[in-house]
């Protein structure tokens, strides 16, 4: 399905900072106004909105661990998930997946 981006208006702009302020979560967000979850990060740091710790729900850290069990790399799977690799590396331990030794830069 491919997704269609929305670019929003000042006002809604205003509006995502309010509803986040009272409690809302920026994947509910993201949904509502048709914006990646990380859209409506931005637009929060832009209005210098503290951002809560953005948890992992439970399908997306199966998917990564499928992912990552693939054969992706934490850093692969951390980006296409959106998320920081850190934020990764846990809820792969979490969700108790063996993470495999890190592959080394090779030098040319």
């Amino acid at each position: 399905m491919k997704r269609s981006w929305n670019r929003l208006s000042d006002e809604s702009r205003a509006r995502v900072a309010q509803r986040y302020e009272a409690g809302e979560t920026t994947t509910q967000l993201a949904k509502d106004y048709r914006v990646a979850k990380s859209t409506i990060i931005g637009i929060l740091r832009a209005n210098n909105v503290v951002v809560r710790r953005q948890p992992l729900t439970p399908e997306q850290v199966s998917e990564a661990a499928r992912l990552y069990e693939s054969g992706l790399s934490l850093s692969q799977v951390a980006k296409r998930m959106d998320v920081n690799q850190e934020t990764m590396r846990v809820a792969i331990i979490e969700a108790r997946v063996t993470l495999r030794e890190p592959t080394r830069a090779k030098n040319a």
